[in-house]
């Protein structure tokens, strides 16, 4: 009789259901969550990790810690694991998107550590080296002369300034300077020579340089654009881009080679880790 007189005094206060689900919820998580036993509550700073705080104390205020800063030092590592634990036995770390890269980091780094990769023959760079010329090819370089034009400068009167100085300029035994034509331009000089097509896009863009590859030599050709405005040009030479010699590039292709070894190991451990796991997922 007491008991039920209880339940029904209880069931008249709204706070009190609630507060019998949270307990109820508690209990069943600390009873749930194997991080919230007794067997985790232990924390140690080791020897160790204790050295690894002074040492970084030290190099970055080049100076060792003072008996009150190192205790602070150990109290914050404390903290740290005190807030963490209870973060994991609350599942707070899980579906976090930056803990999740954080960890798949941590684990790559990890298994990278494990790889041994052995020193390569020079038939292994030989063979990396052609079959990854496009690495290692020597870019093209170009020769050619340009004259500039502002088309702000010259309005409606561009095109027709364009086609009879281009036609000046292509006429047979004509002594035309082209640094003295056009439009003036400091940014970039009237002749250029044996340039790399890195260097030319640094200076005028891709688009300009990539056109200058597809002109025929010798003949004044544009107007084409470039990152000031639009040129007359005349390609002179185009040295094709030469897959160089190993020795040439060796330092380069050794790195290389390192390189797809390791990702070649690391996809493998990957694959094995996968081979564990059940996947279901939707089709694309």
């Amino acid at each position: 009789m007491q008991c039920r007189r209880w339940l029904r005094t209880i069931g008249k206060e709204p706070i009190v259901p609630f507060l019998m689900v949270g307990a109820a919820l508690f209990g069943w998580q600390a009873w749930w969550s194997p991080q919230g036993s007794q067997a985790n509550a232990t924390i140690v700073v080791s020897d160790e990790q204790a050295a690894a705080m002074v040492q970084a104390f030290a190099r970055t205020w080049q100076r060792p810690p003072s008996r009150e800063e190192v205790q602070r030092l150990f109290d914050d590592h404390v903290r740290t694991e005190v807030l963490v634990r209870e973060a994991m036995t609350l599942g707070l770390d899980r579906n976090d998107t930056i803990v999740r890269r954080r960890l798949r980091q941590k684990m790559e780094f990890v298994s990278d550590s494990d790889v041994q990769v052995a020193r390569p023959s020079e038939q292994d760079l030989q063979r990396h080296l052609d079959d990854h010329a496009d690495r290692f090819r020597f870019e093209p370089r170009l020769s050619f002369e340009q004259v500039f034009l502002d088309p702000s400068q010259r309005g409606a009167q561009f095109n027709r300034d364009a086609e009879a100085l281009k036609t000046e300029l292509n006429r047979s035994g004509s002594v035309a300077d082209p640094a003295t034509l056009g439009d003036p331009l400091a940014m970039a000089g009237a002749r250029w020579r044996q340039e790399s097509r890195q260097e030319l896009v640094a200076q005028f863009g891709s688009t300009f340089t990539d056109a200058l590859l597809d002109q025929p030599l010798d003949t004044w050709v544009g107007p084409i654009a470039s990152a000031y405005g639009m040129h007359l040009v005349r390609v002179s030479k185009i040295t094709p881009g030469e897959l160089p010699d190993l020795e040439e590039v060796r330092q380069a292709v050794t790195a290389d080679w390192f390189q797809s070894q390791r990702q070649r190991q690391q996809e493998a451990v990957y694959r094995d880790l996968l081979a564990k796991y059940s996947v279901r997922m939707p089709a694309p």
